[in-house]
């Protein structure tokens, strides 16, 4: 019995640097949910670890390295570097209200957060559409870190992301389905 309980102890002693990661570990979390008779669901759970692993190892057309390659000739890197600048420099407070019959956009700055939030189709009977987005102005800032015109560093931002915290960052709710990214440190879903 006291050989049991000692090998149960090591045991326990070997896993703690194990659990310990696992409490520390952060999870991105994509969820889809079709709306519908069939309502099928995707859901992806994530270490950020990992994304932070095989992001760099994705080599496609408009994804490389890590990076993505935008076209906007109105909006260079620059111009989005000095509105976040500013941002960041800015006080807290709601910045854009429009309200419409049809429509409602809200863009502000809580805290260090930008939150965009929108609805449309306000009259419907089956409920508006929703987009909520939810971000760390430090994820944006990574994200617009590359040297590179017309380059998002996702890398930087999925590592910027890991260390703000847990929340949603972006909820998507229309006729169709609802979609759902956050960040927490459970490794399942909600």
């Amino acid at each position: 019995m006291r050989r049991k309980r000692t090998a149960a102890a090591f045991t326990l002693l070997a896993l703690l640097p194990a659990l310990a990661w696992a409490e520390e570990t952060r999870w991105l979390h994509i969820r889809v949910q079709e709306n519908g008779e069939r309502g099928e669901k995707v859901s992806i759970n994530l270490p950020l670890d990992l994304v932070e692993a095989v992001l760099p190892l994705i080599e496609e057309e408009e994804i490389s390295g890590g990076k993505v390659k935008i076209d906007s000739e109105e909006l260079t890197s620059e111009k989005i570097r000095k509105i976040l600048q500013a941002l960041r420099e800015a006080e807290e407070g709601e910045y854009v209200r429009v309200e419409e019959m049809d429509e409602d956009v809200r863009i502000a700055k809580e805290g260090d957060y930008l939150m965009v939030r929108a609805r449309e189709d306000l009259q419907r009977e089956s409920g508006p559409d929703r987009a909520e987005v939810r971000i760390h102005l430090s994820v944006l800032e990574a994200l617009l870190s590359s040297e590179v015109e017309g380059e998002l560093d996702l890398l930087a931002a999925i590592e910027a992301l890991g260390e703000k915290g847990e929340g949603e960052l972006i909820v998507v709710n229309d006729e169709e389905s609802t979609v759902e990214i956050w960040v927490d440190k459970k490794s399942e879903g909600k």
